[in-house]
């Protein structure tokens, strides 16, 4: 019988300290940093990404990254990287040469 209480604290502890943890991460200061490295993440999307930048760019690790953005957007950072580069692309004009046609062509009729 002992063995199995010193197995129920074990588990205990483990469960305290995985709740320590998340309370730690779940800060308001630690929302904001995800939430401007995602402001931060839309702007720059057209250039390479990685983790140094992104530990640069919001002062988390690596780690804190992946728990924050797990947390918070429910996927990792490079995942979330990949939906905006996916949904930028997604809200660019079909036919680009057509939109420059019409804005030389609107151009051109102010002029004259």
């Amino acid at each position: 019988m002992p063995q199995n209480s010193a197995v129920l604290i074990v588990e205990n502890h483990n469960t305290m300290s995985r709740v320590t943890k998340i309370s730690t991460i779940l800060t308001a200061s630690n929302t904001e940093r995800v939430e401007a490295l995602c402001v931060w993440i839309a702007e720059n999307c057209d250039s390479s990404i990685g983790w140094e930048q992104l530990s640069k760019q919001s002062g988390l690790s690596h780690k804190e990254l992946i728990s924050l953005f797990q947390i918070h957007k429910h996927q990792t950072p490079m995942a979330y990287i990949k939906n905006v580069r996916e949904q930028k692309k997604k809200d660019l004009p079909r036919y680009p040469q057509a939109n420059l046609f019409n804005s030389i062509n609107k151009t051109g009729n102010e002029e004259g």
